[in-house]
């Protein structure tokens, strides 16, 4: 922006996301402020930015072909579960993995 020149018209925006503001607004309320403002990021850059626990990354794994970016970012960079037997054991009869033995 600072190499434009200064009657330089700023870009037509694809999307606009307007909230409701005054004095006694509470920024942190889930339903009127963050639940919106997340979906319009989610609809602007096609993905999904809930954080997820590692059980949910590790049904996404096997489930979906591209992850959400939480589950990128943690558990699929090793910061999640180890596999074990163990695991597997609880993973066959929580049903999120067929048991083939």
């Amino acid at each position: 922006m600072r190499l434009h020149p200064p009657d330089w018209p700023l870009p037509r925006p694809d999307a606009i996301h307007h909230i409701v503001e005054d004095f006694l607004t509470d920024w942190t309320a889930p339903n009127a402020h963050i639940l919106p403002l997340r979906r319009f990021l989610e609809n602007c850059l096609s993905t999904d930015l809930r954080n997820f626990f590692a059980e949910s990354c590790f049904l996404f794994a096997f489930t979906h072909q591209k992850l959400p970016p939480s589950c990128q970012q943690g558990y699929v960079r090793m910061q999640g579960l180890v596999g074990s037997q163990e695991l597997r054991h609880h993973a066959v009869q929580a049903g999120l993995l067929q048991d083939y033995t």
